[in-house]
């Protein structure tokens, strides 16, 4: 059992209080939307207190970590070392906070970019991350409120369209699972 007093503690010592704030919002949504859509409420909980775990580290120091855990830095991430804080977040529950739920762990490393093939667990936290009560507003916010609480594939092609567009107005760096994901989960909403 998890000592979530003592993970909680952590973590506020580890993030900045802006940060630490969302990530309470992170929780409380992760929290609702299990109950909606009847995931596992502890692994969501644990999942969301962890998934930025590794945001506030430095980034010379993201670098370092992420070659002495053997965290393959792509070409993306290269260009945008704020890409990798998801898949050393996942390193660092493993080594940190004892994680080995590979289902947490997959939810962690990929909240930021998505994934093909992605459960609804990984899909849970991606959205509570986006949606949490504490995000600064922007347009499309409240549809994809709504839709995280009615469904969630629908919710997150809602979410990674307007991710897409956001970065590439922006001119941003796109990682290729963020396009996989919307891709695989289009397709699979063609076969329902």
């Amino acid at each position: 059992m998890i000592d979530y007093d003592e993970m909680k503690q952590k973590l506020q010592s580890s993030l900045s209080p802006k940060r630490f704030l969302h990530t309470l919002g992170v929780v409380e949504t992760a929290e609702e939307l299990a109950k909606i859509h009847g995931v596992d409420k502890e692994k969501a909980i644990i999942s969301a207190y962890l998934h930025d775990c590794a945001k506030d580290i430095p980034e010379k120091m993201k670098i370092r970590f992420c070659k002495e855990f053997h965290i393959p830095l792509d070409k993306w991430i290269e260009k945008n070392i704020e890409l990798c804080h998801s898949f050393l977040g996942a390193e660092i529950a493993k080594r940190e906070y004892g994680i080995i739920d590979e289902e947490i762990l997959n939810a962690i490393r990929y909240h930021t970019t998505g994934r093909k093939n992605m459960t609804d667990l990984e899909k849970l936290i991606y959205l509570a991350d986006y949606i949490e009560p504490n995000r600064n507003y922007f347009q499309g916010l409240e549809s994809i409120r709504e839709y995280a609480r009615k469904d969630l594939n629908q919710a997150m092609i809602f979410a990674l369209t307007n991710t897409i567009e956001y970065v590439k107005k922006n001119k941003g760096i796109l990682h290729p699972l963020t396009l996989e994901a919307l891709e695989d989960l289009k397709s699979k909403k063609g076969d329902q």
